[in-house]
């Protein structure tokens, strides 16, 4: 983003009406598609490796996306949104909040399902020894993320413990998959930075998005701005760590022959990678072409200035118009 208008700049376009646009913007929508089929490669790819069939592959994907989905969305709650924010008032700022823990107290109670019908995931997966305790844990976590979603993200009580235990799930996920040793925690930082963008993204356009139309002021829109500023910048550490990691996973197949990578399973690592490369193109043309938002000004606060500027100008040849 930007720097930051200056206390002038916000004085001159405090009364700025802002136009927003009722429909979503496309790209995000489709850097949420984008990430959701390259987890669904991935996800098939390694529960193929372990010998799963159709119906256990999807159930084990379902489970991970789920939570990746309640994950990321519980990190924007209780991280990206703040009761207060610089240079805006403090009312306006109240009112977006309150809208976005409205939506978000909905959208919560419909991913609540989905991770309650991923919860038994865990338990198609193969276990070494003593490790089968794991596989229960990890199941009563996903029931227990449920039910804290379904009582509301709005209350910091039901999202904060809710967020504690969907990341140790996702520890727990990492050992299961890939072990305690350094493996495990490669796999720990991929399913980090999957839950991190996918589960922002998800808030981004049902909840942020939904909020900024309600409330087309300058305030709100400052408020809202600092917000998605968060979320990239986390996205610009979860991307390369998505790459960096699937690579390193991705490396002991590294000698197999053409014939592997053009037929299944081994297709869909090229699949992913290309998943990937569109992502990155997706989050660079985005807020280059101010298609993070249907308001003004929250992909880059500089457009209010821009859009006060073209008022006035407007205002100038209509009252030069009236003169002649």
């Amino acid at each position: 983003m930007n720097d930051q208008l200056n206390l002038r700049d916000l004085r001159r376009v405090d009364t700025l009406q802002i136009v927003v646009k009722q429909e979503a913007p496309f790209l995000p929508k489709v850097a949420f598609v984008l990430i959701t089929l390259a987890s669904m490669g991935g996800a098939f790819f390694t529960g193929t490796g372990m010998g799963l069939g159709p119906g256990a592959l999807v159930l084990r994907w379902l489970t991970l996306w789920s939570l990746a989905l309640a994950g990321g969305f519980l990190v924007w709650r209780l991280a990206y949104l703040r009761a207060s924010e610089p240079e805006a008032a403090q009312h306006e700022t109240d009112a977006l909040n309150t809208t976005a823990l409205t939506h978000a107290d909905k959208v919560a109670r419909w991913v609540a399902p989905l991770v309650l019908i991923g919860a038994p995931g865990a338990l198609v997966v193969p276990v070494v020894g003593g490790w089968q305790w794991l596989s229960y844990g990890l199941v009563a976590a996903s029931v227990t993320v449920a039910a804290l979603l379904l009582g509301g993200v709005s209350r910091r009580g039901f999202a904060f413990p809710a967020a504690l235990i969907l990341g140790l799930a996702l520890l727990g996920w990492a050992v299961l998959d890939a072990g305690a040793g350094w493996q495990g925690g490669v796999r720990l930082l991929h399913l980090a930075a999957f839950t991190l963008w996918l589960g922002g993204a998800l808030w981004n356009i049902l909840v942020a998005m939904p909020a900024g139309r309600a409330h087309p002021t300058v305030d709100a829109v400052l408020a809202g701005a600092r917000q998605l500023d968060r979320f990239r910048w986390v996205v610009r550490f979860a991307l390369p760590t998505i790459i960096v990691t699937g690579l390193v996973m991705a490396w002991g197949y590294s000698m197999m022959p053409l014939v592997f990578w053009v037929s299944f399973p081994g297709v869909l690592i090229p699949i992913k990678v290309l998943a990937i490369i569109a992502l990155v193109v997706v989050f660079i043309t985005c807020p280059l072409f101010r298609r993070c938002s249907p308001v003004p000004g929250v992909c880059n606060i500089d457009d209010l200035a821009d859009a006060d500027a073209d008022t006035t100008h407007a205002h100038a040849r209509d009252l030069a118009d009236a003169g002649a």
